[in-house]
Order: C-alpha cells, then structure tokens, then sequence
C-alpha cells in the first residue's frame, strides 16, 4: 500500500496535494484553477467556476481535468461525476468554458447565470485559460481525508 493511503478499519485515509490557485475573471464568471493530486491514484488540474455576477457571488460548477478520471460537478456541491472524454481533458476544459458555458451552467440549476454570462468575452478567452493553466504550480499544500476503503478501492480500479 502506497503511503499516500493509510488503512484504519473500513477507512482510509487518502492524501490530497494541492497547488496555490490561479483567478481568471471573464465574462461573468471567475475561474479558479489549481494543480491537484489525488493520492497515487490520480490529479491534473482542478477548475473552480464561480459566479462574478452582481448578487451571484458563488461556486457554480467544479471541472476536474484529470490524467485518469476526468469528470465535472454540476452543482459543484453535486457528489456526482459527469465523466469528460479522456483524450484531452484540459482542451475540453477550455472547449467547455468557451463554447459550451451556458450548457453547463443550465445542468448545474444556473439558469439566471447563463443567461447573463458575456458569450463574446468567454469565445475569446481560450488563450488566457491556457496560460493560466499553463503557469500553475505544483501542488505543495497537503490535507488528508477520511473515506471508505470501497471508495476509495473503487477510485483506484478506475
């Protein structure tokens, strides 16, 4: 067992690291990007999107861009994984906030947030996206987490 996991009963602990983040605000929204590894199991970049709307401050969606197990949270607060096609999750990351904002927003319950998030300004904001993805650190914060083995065994057959 890999000392990112320690067993205690049906628990694990599991390790999480995680890199100082990055802001982003375009069109509406703010974008909150780190680096983070999950144990051995997994990690890339995690994407936070919060409303920078007057009156809508909150997180909206949370986009996982990661090596093994890509997958998005609609609400962010939603403990289901919508999975993302793993080819290349950080293009489809900045595909989704570009071109396909307002979709994700309406699954996540964000109707109102859709409808007045700046289209024009998140279409053209593909470069910044890149370079905020491509200036973050590695991750040197580390916490650790209670889950159950099964869990945390079905994260790792994954």
């Amino acid at each position: 067992m890999s000392t990112a996991v320690a067993e205690t009963g049906e628990m694990a602990r599991l390790e999480i690291r995680k890199g100082v983040d990055g802001r982003l605000a375009v069109g509406g929204l703010e974008l909150v990007a780190c680096r983070r590894e999950v144990g051995e199991i997994d990690g890339g970049i995690t994407l936070y999107v919060w409303s920078a709307l007057p009156d809508e401050a909150r997180e909206l969606l949370r986009i996982d861009l990661f090596r093994n197990r890509p997958h998005y949270h609609a609400p962010a607060e939603n403990e289901a994984e919508t999975r993302i096609p793993p080819e290349d999750p950080v293009a489809w990351g900045i595909d989704a906030i570009t071109g396909r904002a307002p979709e994700l927003l309406r699954q996540g319950g964000f109707d109102g947030v859709a409808e007045r998030v700046d289209l024009a300004a998140l279409a053209a904001a593909g470069p910044a996206m890149r370079g905020l993805f491509d200036g973050l650190a590695e991750p040197t914060e580390v916490s650790y987490f209670e889950v159950p083995r099964a869990v945390l065994e079905g994260l790792a057959a994954s």
